[in-house]
């Protein structure tokens, strides 16, 4: 059995790195760091009268020296603070791609953690349908976010080949791109 010792935080802007201390069953002491992130929803989303699949396509800091283009992802926003999975999911297909989506028409696919290894942040991925009726706004992403987001609207039989191929680059489009094939 482990036992956490001590915590501390060692950064603390916007992302939060802590630092434990960790004693295991022989009495082994050792460090690990994590990433304290809030946990986000991502919805993968179907046209039904297109068969689109509707995709984001953004630059993303984070991965820009190993991949120079936007990558393509489902919708996905971290939930905030009093906030429920599902709300923080039907508000954010709402401001990155201008669909409003009825609660009927969203399921839970599944949860899980985005790389337990060093992050605390547990995805809710959803699928979800609209029709054309339900887009409201172009979508884009927020301003005050500085959210330059693109939407792609792609056949779902090129969908379904890009995640059989390996063309995906996100963990959790992949994820909701395997339910959907496997439909």
């Amino acid at each position: 059995m482990f036992k956490i010792l001590k915590e501390e935080i060692i950064f603390n802007e916007r992302l939060i790195i802590e630092k434990a201390e960790i004693i295991d069953e022989h009495n082994n002491n050792f460090a690990r760091l994590r990433l304290n992130r809030e946990d986000a929803s991502a919805v993968l989303i179907l046209n039904t009268e297109t068969d689109k699949i509707i995709l984001t396509k953004q630059f993303r800091y984070a991965i820009s020296s190993k991949i120079k283009e936007p990558i393509l992802e489902i919708v996905a926003g971290r939930i905030d603070e009093g906030e429920e999975p599902l709300q923080t999911a039907i508000r954010e297909v709402e401001e990155e791609v201008g669909y409003r989506i009825a609660p009927e028409n969203i399921k839970l696919l599944v949860s899980c953690f985005a790389s337990p290894g060093y992050s605390s942040e547990c995805f809710y991925i959803y699928y979800a349908t609209v029709t054309n009726a339900d887009k409201i706004s172009e979508g884009g992403g927020l301003e005050t976010e500085n959210e330059y987001i693109s939407v792609v609207e792609m056949d779902s039989k090129e969908f379904k080949s890009l995640i059989k191929t390996g063309n995906i680059k996100d963990a959790k489009t992949y994820i909701a791109g395997l339910y959907l094939a496997l439909q």
